[in-house]
């Protein structure tokens, strides 16, 4: 068996060994999808720029490699950056996607700000009062907090920032600050860690934890 193919789920491995060995055309797309994840990843982790990116999927489209930008749709939009995504993708004739880089006066301003590695320090400078959220895609509890944070943010615009830090592709800032169980909440007052909450908690009893720090 090929590296390539003992990388892949063991139902394809085992479609793959039904059907016989894949033609060379099939086996050079799976490695262009999995050069595809690995750009991906590198834009989750905001080790790569939003217009880097957009160029790259500009020579997919050039290059008339559909089936690529089809697939990089799917994960961006269904991403955890799908929210703030600075490149749009639009539909042509049913079946074509051409790509565009949004500028920022265009886009949404969203309620809660996606954090990362390399803006992380930054935005808890430029925040009075920041409540950061901790969490990662798998983990039940953290979905169960999303929506408290949304609400919260929603209602408290303008006076508390919210913004939301996935500890699996963040894990610098997620060590620097001892996040060993998620979800976790940070709060920051003018750049200081003031306070931090752990496990998820109700709307009625996390609202005045937080909204305390608009006094104090």
């Amino acid at each position: 068996m090929s590296e390539w193919e003992e990388k892949l789920p063991p139902m394809l491995r085992e479609k793959l060994a039904k059907i016989g060995e894949a033609t060379p055309e099939e086996k050079e797309r799976m490695k262009e999808m999995e050069k595809l994840d690995a750009l991906l990843a590198e834009f989750y982790k905001g080790y790569l720029e939003p217009e880097d990116l957009w160029q790259k999927l500009k020579e997919y489209e050039s290059q008339g490699k559909q089936y690529l930008l089809k697939e990089a749709r799917t994960k961006l939009e269904n991403s955890f950056r799908g929210e703030r995504l600075p490149i749009k993708f639009i539909e042509k004739n049913g079946d074509t996607l051409t790509v565009e880089l949004l500028k920022e006066e265009e886009m949404e301003v969203p309620l809660v700000l996606e954090l990362t590695d390399s803006n992380f320090s930054e935005m808890v400078k430029k925040y009075p009062l920041l409540v950061v959220d901790c969490w990662a895609p798998w983990c039940a509890p953290c979905r169960m907090v999303a929506p408290v944070i949304e609400e919260l943010a929603r209602d408290y615009q303008g006076k508390i920032t919210f913004g939301k830090l996935n500890v699996d592709t963040n894990q610098l800032t997620a060590m620097k600050y001892r996040i060993m169980s998620i979800p976790t909440l940070l709060i920051f007052k003018n750049g200081e860690l003031v306070d931090q909450k752990i496990g998820a908690m109700p709307r009625r009893m996390l609202e005045p934890e937080i909204t305390k720090y608009l006094y104090n």
